[in-house]
């Protein structure tokens, strides 16, 4: 399988192996997956959140915009693709500003993007 053979399904030593498996979930999510690629992805997905709660665990003394930089670094994703996820390029670059907080809606969307609790994301 291809999959594999870009990055096979093992357990993530270090931040640029994370760095590649987080860039595999993000290319595969959002895909008709068929076979055995879709168990490939779950697989995945439980090897990068094991590695990111061993090494870039969330500090809950973490203000919100330091928690959102936190999971970008970690997945390896940019402030547009935040937007992508949130659906609003905008409202990241306000809210890491401090401009203005996130809505319920928005916070929902990072919650299940990252896999962690609602209440990261609320002031």
């Amino acid at each position: 399988m291809e999959l594999i053979q870009r990055f096979p399904l093992k357990t993530i030593k270090n931040d640029r192996e994370h760095g590649r498996a987080s860039a595999m979930v993000s290319e595969l999510m959002g895909r008709k997956l068929d076979g055995g690629a879709g168990d490939y992805l779950d697989t995945l997905v439980v090897l990068v959140n094991k590695y990111e709660d061993e090494h870039h665990a969330i500090d809950g003394n973490m203000t919100p915009r330091e928690a959102l930089r936190a999971l970008m670094e970690a997945n390896g994703l940019s402030q547009a693709e935040i937007g992508q996820i949130i659906g609003s390029e905008s409202a990241v670059s306000m809210f890491m500003k401090g401009d203005r907080g996130l809505s319920k809606s928005q916070i929902k969307k990072l919650a299940d993007r990252f896999k962690v609790d609602a209440s990261v994301f609320i002031d």
